[in-house]
Parts: structure tokens; C-alpha cells; sequence
């Protein structure tokens, strides 16, 4: 993964149509898409848990949704868990 831009073929680095197959290069891009459904609910459930007031899980879940596959937006969610976290509020 690229980072965040947008999510590209790890084979041909097409960008991502949202379709299983690269439309460039054929390569299957299952598994790309099950990472990056992953890391959405992982950053939904660290969003409801700073909503929540559950701070100290919402580091976690954000860290766990960056490692799959990170973007800027999630890079802030986790930055703001784990300071909401330490700020113990």
C-alpha cells in the first residue's frame, strides 16, 4: 500500500476501481480490498470509541486500522486517541 494516497495494484500499481481484479493487469486484488474493509471498521470502532468515551481502546483500534492499510485521516484518529488516552479525560 502507498501510503494513503489511494490505494494502487501492488503488481502494476494501477490505481484501485474498486473491482477484484486490476483492471491493468488482471491481478486478483481480493485481499487488498479485505485489508482495506478492515482498517474501515477498525477506524469506525476507534471513532465510536472516542465518542464513547472508551479512550483507552480508541489508540489501539486506530493503530490496528493504520497497520492494514494507512492513510493521513487515520494517521489523526490515531494521534488523537492516543492524546485523549494520556490526557486520561
Amino acid at each position: 500500500m502507498n501510503g494513503g494516497d489511494s490505494l494502487r495494484c501492488p503488481v502494476c500499481q494501477a490505481r484501485f476501481r474498486g473491482t477484484a481484479d486490476c483492471s491493468r493487469c488482471g491481478a486478483d486484488l481480493r485481499p487488498l480490498m479485505a485489508l482495506a474493509a478492515r482498517a474501515w471498521r477498525r477506524r469506525c470502532a476507534a471513532r465510536q470509541a472516542v465518542l464513547d468515551g472508551h479512550f483507552a481502546a480508541a489508540p489501539g483500534l486506530a493503530a490496528q486500522a493504520q497497520a492494514a492499510c494507512p492513510t493521513p485521516l487515520g494517521r489523526q484518529l490515531h494521534l488523537l486517541a492516543r492524546f485523549l488516552h494520556s490526557a486520561r479525560l
